[in-house]
């Protein structure tokens, strides 16, 4: 290990607590699911939903419920997957974007009153640094994913 474990308990901890804080007051505006469609929609163009179960970690009934909410109240719109008929994808409506933008307004807001006695530097420093760990985080899941496939189907190096 590089760094003394209580260098990394004083950035661990309060990340944490700091992301349950979030999941919570976000579970309360919105659900999670509905609110990741919307996201990934907003920043996708499209998405099927196969992916978006298989990214979030949900089962494919729940990517369905959710995406048939929000196709009744106007958020999105399914359209058959050109690349396989079996299958739709989602797009954002102009309410849906409305939606996107509003959640994202309130969430901005919400960050605004945590950092509202923090300096500007302060802020895109920690911004800087967050983005920066994200990245580590994003390299090493690459790093460490296992090849498909079963262990009898990899070749021998």
């Amino acid at each position: 290990m590089r760094h003394s474990d209580k260098d990394l308990e004083l950035l661990v901890y309060p990340l944490a607590r700091i992301a349950e804080t979030m999941r919570r007051q976000q579970r309360r505006l919105i659900d999670p699911t509905r609110q990741a469609i919307l996201q990934q929609a907003a920043v996708r163009g499209e998405v099927r939903p196969s992916e978006l179960a298989s990214e979030l970690g949900v089962h494919q009934s729940s990517i369905s419920r959710q995406t048939r909410t929000l196709e009744d109240d106007g958020f999105v719109r399914l359209r058959a997957d050109p690349a396989d008929r079996r299958s739709c994808v989602i797009t954002l409506t102009d309410p849906g974007w409305a939606e996107v933008h509003r959640l994202t307004r309130l969430g901005l807001e919400r960050f605004d009153t945590f950092l509202a006695d923090w300096d500007a530097e302060d802020v895109r420093l920690l911004g800087s640094l967050l983005t920066r760990l994200e990245e580590s985080v994003a390299e090493t899941k690459r790093r460490e994913r296992r090849p498909a496939g079963r262990p009898w189907q990899q070749r021998e190096s």
